[in-house]
Order: structure tokens, then sequence, then C-alpha cells
């Protein structure tokens, strides 16, 4: 038997290549509790071993269970065999007991589990020699190949599923290390690519992104590198709610400090920087752009005394509070920037700076205008949203005024708030 349990979702089969659907697709186990199924991830996890009785209720009911949790157990394990026997697999004893001690039945059905032959293959490519680079590279390709995203999603919360998950996450990234840095002395970068695409496809995360960035650098692609650096910063910033880390955002700058750059043509220079597309409309970018942006800002006044205005635009339900529903919060979102973008010039910069949070720099403006803008955004943000119960609060001061950007994303919900000049 084969179990996946690497990503989403968590099913059994009688092979590994065999399809999802050929018999954990069961609505029978698919739509019993959870901690029916957690106890047979439990099971199947831990296969070959016996498992203490107190283990698995402190596993499945917490430290503190109730004596009522034993009779529970016991409930549980009952009803989850005879769910197994319905599955359509061979009849027999698959959860056998001895001396108040559970485990799945090795010697009457072994299983593969997917984690595990990540885990083995990972070690052995690891362990081999450098000097076997072909045979080094073809067994990392193959260790990654078989992560499929983060183990058990369905219990991340779990101690134990915690532990496991940052052992084979750990593993992950030095197969990854190792395996670019093979590529690298082999001139074979390129195929570092997909990899992470395919990583990236199940698992988002900084480590990826920069890889492709590297290989892209070193390719002499620098309008490649730049397109996924702005794609990786709108997924952390945006999706994932992480800021990048230094050595993410200072990539660049160790490029600029490479003598060995390739010569481009100021055609495919601008190619690179042009935006035709969006003229008209406030110019949306990542957050990091959008500090360098404020910082030139402060700089221009101070030389042609040309005023600029931070606006922290924040949308809450009507009476002040934090939007609790995240599927609500992410449509009213969208509506937000949409209006923000249309309300303000194409001279204008916005980003995001959280789920419910845009920041605005308006450039060659007065105060006495910046309500009209933010009265075109209440406008366009009212036809978008049709609900009295949301409204928009405002936080605005001039950019010579304000304190350093730093302190500005220290703002909380609550603190916009407070300041609001106006709301809807």
């Amino acid at each position: 038997m084969f179990v996946h349990m690497l990503g989403v979702p968590f099913y059994i089969c009688t092979d590994e290549k065999q399809e999802i659907h050929e018999i954990f697709k069961s609505p029978m186990l698919r739509n019993r509790s959870v901690k029916m199924l957690h106890l047979l991830a439990c099971l199947l996890y831990h296969h070959g071993e016996m498992i203490d009785r107190s283990r698995l209720l402190a596993v499945l009911y917490g430290e503190d269970h109730e004596e009522t949790a034993c009779n529970n157990l016991r409930a549980v394990i009952f009803r989850l065999r005879r769910i197994l026997e319905k599955l359509g697999l061979p009849d027999g004893d698959y959860i056998v007991s001895r001396k108040g001690t559970y485990g799945w039945n090795e010697d009457f059905c072994p299983l593969k589990i997917d984690a595990e032959l990540f885990a083995a293959q990972a070690g052995r490519a690891l362990a081999m020699e450098d000097e076997k680079t072909a045979e080094k590279t073809e067994a990392l390709m193959e260790a990654v190949s078989r992560y499929k995203g983060s183990f058990l999603p369905l219990f991340e919360n779990e101690t134990w599923v915690i532990q496991e998950e940052l052992r084979y996450r750990k593993q992950l990234g030095e197969c990854m290390d190792a395996l670019y840095r093979l590529l690298e002395n082999q001139g074979r970068q390129r195929e570092i690519l997909p990899v992470c695409t395919g990583l990236l496809s199940v698992m988002p995360d900084e480590k990826w992104y920069l890889f492709q960035i590297r290989a892209f650098l070193s390719l002499k692609e620098p309008a490649m590198a730049y397109r996924i650096y702005e794609e990786a910063i709108k997924v952390m910033v945006d999706s994932l709610g992480r800021k990048p880390s230094p050595e993410f955002t200072g990539i660049f700058q160790s490029v600029n400090k490479n003598p060995e750059k390739s010569l481009e043509t100021i055609g495919k220079i601008r190619e690179m920087l042009d935006d035709r597309e969006m003229l008209g409309r406030a110019y949306y970018c990542s957050f990091p752009s959008f500090i360098d942006a404020y910082r030139i800002s402060g700089r221009l006044m101070q030389r042609n005394r040309s005023l600029s205005f931070l606006i922290l635009c924040t949308v809450t339900t009507s009476d002040g509070h934090i939007i609790e529903n995240k599927d609500k919060l992410e449509k009213l979102s969208g509506q937000l920037k949409e209006a923000i973008m249309e309300s303000a010039r194409g001279s204008d910069m916005m980003t995001r700076y959280s789920m419910s949070q845009y920041l605005l720099l308006l450039n060659g403006i007065t105060r006495e205008e910046c309500p009209i803008v933010t009265g075109r955004i209440d406008h366009r943000f009212r036809q978008a949203s049709t609900s009295p119960n949301y409204r928009i609060s405002y936080y605005i001061s001039s950019v010579k005024d304000v304190p350093p950007l730093s302190a500005i994303t220290e703002y909380r919900q609550d603190d916009a708030r407070e300041q609001a000049g106006r709301g809807i």
C-alpha cells in the first residue's frame, strides 16, 4: 500500500502510480471526523511500531484529556476498523492492539510512505561525493521531485506534524542548495528554473525565487530576473503577508557591484523599464519599490519645493472594527485597490501594506487637494461595494512632516482608525 502525506490530499492507494480516486476518495472516509483521520494518519505514519494508548490520547485529545477520552478513543478505533473493511481492501485486521498499545498491522499490510521515500532519497543524495557530479545531480533531482508539498497540511497545527514538517523542509533546503551548487559548477543553471517552478506551485518560498533570480542573473538575463523579483515580492507581501529578507531585497545591489555585467543597448533597457499599459492610473508597485519612491520624493521636495503627501487607506467595518471574514476582506481589498488606482494620477504611486491597508504617495499636490482624491476613492469604492457596512479611513500627512516610513509601517489598524481624518 502507498500512502500520500506530502501535500494535498492525504490518501492511500494500492500502488504508488495509481490515481487518487482508486481507494481513498471514498466518501465513507472523506466525510468522517477529523479525529478519525488524525488517528489513521498517526497509525499509518508510525507503521511498524506500537503506540501507547496515553500517547494517542495526548495526540488526539491533548495532554489534559478527560477520562472519557479513553472511551472515545476506543469508539474511534472501532469505527475506523469498520470503515476500512468497507473500502474494498483485502479482508484482514489492519489495526492491532496489544496490552494498551495500538499500531498498523505491517505484517499483513506493509506500507510505503511518500514522506519516508523522499527522506531516504534525500539522505542518499546528500551523502554522495561531489566528485560523482552527474550521479549526485540526478539523485538530488529525484529527491526534490518526490517533494509534493507540506507534510500532512490537514493537521499542520499538531505538534508532531510540525516537527516532521520542519525536518522534511530542512532536507529539501539542503538538497536544493547542493543541487544549485552542482548545476552552477557545470554551467547548467537554467535547469534549476523548472525545479523551482514546481516547488513554488506547491509551496511558495523566498528561497526558490532567489534560486531563479540568481540563475537568470548568471545567464545574463536581468529582465527575467527582475520579473521574478517583482512576482516574488507580490506573493510574499500581498499573499503571504511576509516582508522579504535583507538578502532578497539586496540581491540587485550586489549585482550593481559586479564588474562582469553584460552590456545592453538602450533599446533593451527601455523595453525592460517600459510601463505604457498602465499610463493614466496610479502606479502599483511592491513595498520595497514604494520605499525607494518615498525616499526619492523626500529628496525632490528639498530641491524643487514641490509637495508630496502620504495617505494610509484602511478598509474596516462601518463602526471601525477589523473585518474578520477573510474572503470578504480579500474582495473589499481588491475593490479598494481598483478605487485608488482609478482615482489617483499616473504620477502617483501605491502599494499594498496589509490585507486591509494600502499606502498612496501623491506627488505635486497641495494639502487642500488631498480630500479631492480621497473623495474620488470613496465614490468609486461605493460603486464597487454596495454594502453600507464598510468604510475607508484615511491617515494623511505631508512627506516632509511625516515620520520615517519605517515608523509609518508600524501603524496597526487601530492606530489608523484613531487618526482617520474622514470615513465612509
